[in-house]
């Protein structure tokens, strides 16, 4: 599935370094049966167009290989240290929380919960 969405707060911070740079780790599928798999995650976050937008280049590990998923800019709530988007084209909400160098959250199809993340930064 390869995608692009913008989504913004609007707000920067100081939290270029905290957020840049790849981050990997587990998507573990929530929905069986169904056309989801456990993956190793690997994403990679760069500053976005604009204040308190960050760019969201996703990859899944298949054989030591990055595999691309799709690429979307996040926003960044530093009230609660959240990056959050939602993807139109595929009705998906992800919310993912950052806790110093670990990333956790959520892929949520509709109502449904469809991943459980969870990235360390490498």
């Amino acid at each position: 599935m390869l995608f692009f969405a913008a989504c913004s707060y609007g707000q920067q911070g100081n939290t270029d370094s905290l957020l840049t740079g790849t981050w990997k780790g587990t998507s573990i599928c929530q929905v069986r049966p169904s056309p989801c798999h456990d993956e190793i995650a690997v994403y990679h976050i760069s500053k976005g167009p604009g204040p308190g937008v960050y760019r969201m280049v996703m990859n899944k590990l298949v054989n030591g290989v990055e595999e691309d998923m799709g690429e979307s800019d996040y926003s960044f709530n530093p009230k609660d240290n959240t990056l959050f988007c939602y993807i139109e084209k595929y009705k998906v909400t992800v919310k993912l929380t950052i806790k110093g160098n670990t990333m956790e959250g959520t892929l949520h199809s509709g109502e449904k919960l469809y991943r459980i993340i969870k990235l360390s930064k490498e």
